[in-house]
């Protein structure tokens, strides 16, 4: 395992190289370094695993100390912070999860966001896929989001049969593609043919909601002749805890398609 000191070290002789110039930089680099190595041995302690996963665990708390500015950080929310560190023990890199714990974490040692890092925040990651992520972006990029399902249904709509839908309705161009922006963006999802499974699971975790009040083409996408299997279409959004949620944790990541290298 990398030890945290040896790091410091390397960026003090740095620093001495340059002292001649900048005499106050030692003492600059070797606090900064100092400070960074504490807070990750007080948060690794009670986490002993061995070899790479130490290694990886090591470089996550670094890069979630290192986005707090210097000046704004706090000893970490142990009640917070120890089981953030726990599930990140086995967390791949590049998951958009892992980020989510990460940017939690420099929440709970951020005096000046500290109180962005709601308890229930860390629940709602535990149990949330990658592509729930991108449905929740999808959701918070508009006020009011429209579903196409068929009454009493949750089912995916295929391309194909959402314009099949929107064929039928007596729609001018201009509404038509204010209606398509408007519609939530399911080919977006790594797997489409889950949206119900992830709509359903948002709503039970408080993300999203049904809405209200009815969108403004509703009549406009009015049928003349009722049919139960047609698709029948409604709006919904993302709640306000919802919102506080993404901007707590997910305020710096890609809501497209490229958090999966789309």
């Amino acid at each position: 395992m990398t030890d945290p000191n040896t790091i410091i070290t390397s960026g003090v002789a740095v620093a001495e190289a340059a002292a001649v110039v900048l005499p106050d930089t030692v003492r600059q680099v070797d606090k900064f370094g100092a400070d960074v190595a504490k807070t990750t041995r007080l948060l690794l302690f009670p986490f002993q695993i061995g070899g790479a996963l130490q290694d990886r665990l090591e470089r996550y708390i670094d890069r979630a100390i290192r986005k707090v500015p210097e000046e704004r950080r706090i000893e970490p929310v142990e009640s917070l912070a120890y089981p953030i560190v726990e599930k990140l023990r086995f967390q791949p890199e590049d998951d958009p999860i892992t980020e989510l714990y990460l940017q939690l974490l420099s929440r709970a040692m951020d005096r000046e966001h500290v109180g962005e890092a709601h308890p229930a925040f860390f629940n709602v990651i535990t149990q949330m896929a990658p592509d729930e992520l991108i449905f929740l972006h999808d959701f918070a990029s508009r006020d009011e989001t429209l579903i196409m399902s068929p009454m009493g249904q949750k089912v995916y709509p295929d391309p194909a049969w959402r314009k099949a839908r929107l064929d039928k309705s007596e729609l001018s161009a201009k509404i038509r593609q204010e209606i398509v922006d408007q519609t939530f963006r399911y080919e977006a999802l790594i797997q489409p043919e889950l949206f119900p499974v992830y709509q359903e699971h948002l709503q039970h975790l408080g993300l999203i909601e049904y809405h209200n009040q009815r969108a403004r083409h509703y009549k406009q996408l009015e049928l003349k002749v009722r049919d139960d299997s047609e698709l029948s279409i409604y709006s919904m959004k993302i709640t306000h805890f919802g919102r506080l949620f993404l901007k707590a944790c997910a305020r710096n990541i890609s809501n497209s398609e490229d958090m999966h290298g789309r």
